[in-house]
C-alpha cells in the first residue's frame, strides 16, 4: 500500500507545473539592449529616455543604473520650465502580459527619485489590455540618492491579461528626474 501511495503521489507531483521564483517570469527587462517590451505612449507630455552614467541635470537622478553602475536604465528628464516642468506627464507602457493559468502574480522593478522637486511616479495596470487604467502604487516626493525597490500585487489580475505602466509626473523644478530599471513580472 506504501508503495502505491507513493506512486500515486509522485505522479501527482511531476503533472504540477514547476514553481520556482525564475521559472514564471513573464517579463522581464534591464533596458540593457534598449526598451525590450516597454514602449513611450503617446498623448503625454514628455518621453522615458534610455541612458547610463548620471542624467544630464545636476542634482537629480542616478550616477548609474541599478546592478552595476554603468549599465542604462529608462529615466524621465524634466528640464526647462514649460517643456519638462511643472507637472508634465511621461508614460511608458509593457506590452500585453498573459496572466491566465496563475495563481498569484507582482510587477517588481527599482527606481530613484532624487531631487528638490520630486513629483510622482505611478504604476498602473489595465486589466484586459487597454481602457481603464488602475493606480495600484504612487510615490512623491524625494526619496534620497539610493535606489529602491517596489513590488506590486498583481494576483486580482490573474486569470487575464494585464498591461502595466509607469506615469511620471514631474515636480515643480527641474530636479525631478525620475528612473527605473530592472523591470520584472
Amino acid at each position: 500500500m506504501y508503495q502505491l501511495v507513493s506512486a500515486a503521489l509522485l505522479a501527482l507531483l511531476l503533472s504540477l507545473p514547476a514553481v520556482s521564483a525564475w521559472s514564471d517570469v513573464l517579463q522581464s527587462d534591464d533596458f540593457e539592449s534598449g526598451f525590450g517590451g516597454w514602449t513611450n505612449a503617446g498623448g503625454d507630455d514628455i518621453d522615458w529616455t534610455r541612458a547610463s552614467g548620471g542624467t544630464p541635470s545636476s542634482g537629480t537622478g542616478p550616477s548609474g543604473d541599478h546592478t552595476t553602475g554603468s549599465g542604462f536604465y529608462l529615466f524621465t528628464e524634466s528640464s526647462t520650465n514649460g517643456t519638462g516642468f511643472p507637472d508634465k506627464e511621461a508614460i511608458l507602457e509593457s506590452p500585453c502580459i498573459d496572466l491566465s493559468g496563475y495563481v498569484d502574480a507582482s510587477w517588481s522593478f527599482w527606481y530613484h527619485m532624487d531631487g528638490a522637486a520630486m513629483g510622482t511616479l505611478n504604476a498602473e495596470v489595465a486589466a484586459g489590455c487597454g481602457g481603464t487604467w488602475t493606480n495600484e502604487w504612487n510615490l512623491s516626493g524625494d526619496q534620497g540618492a539610493s535606489w529602491s525597490q517596489q513590488s506590486v500585487d498583481l494576483t486580482a489580475y490573474v486569470g487575464g491579461n494585464v498591461q502595466l505602466r509607469f506615469r511620471g509626473v514631474t515636480g515643480s523644478n527641474f530636479t525631478s528626474d525620475m528612473t527605473v530599471d530592472d523591470v520584472q513580472v
